[in-house]
């Protein structure tokens, strides 16, 4: 009687394909993912939190601050990631509040005024 190890098949896993965002060469932050992390408890006692802007397509972090959770707070933090980084063609976020939030002002907005 043989081993069961030695009849035993290798095991051979195919991987999904990637998104055609996560593989195109892009600029980085061209296609970024948007999460919040915190609270973070300052040495004075206030808490602030931490909005993650990751690359898509690149391994790169962007960090900003905030000092709430409401909408207004976020659109001042991804206004200053535009102005360093560059507006991103595609983001992508949870469904947070403050997220939707944003959304629905976003939403509002009149683009070719702007543009």
């Amino acid at each position: 009687m043989k081993c069961k190890r030695y009849k035993a098949k290798p095991l051979t896993v195919e991987s999904c394909p990637l998104p055609e965002d996560r593989v195109s060469d892009t600029v980085a932050f061209e296609v970024t993912g948007v999460d919040l992390a915190g609270p973070l408890f300052l040495k004075c006692g206030s808490k602030v939190w931490i909005v993650l802007f990751t690359c898509a397509v690149y391994r790169a972090v962007h960090l900003e601050l905030v000092a709430s959770l409401t909408t207004d707070s976020f659109l001042m933090a991804f206004r200053r990631f535009i102005a360093r980084r560059g507006r991103p063609r595609t983001v992508y976020l949870d469904n947070g509040t403050n997220f939707r939030g944003a959304y629905n002002e976003l939403s509002t907005l009149d683009w070719e005024k702007i543009v």
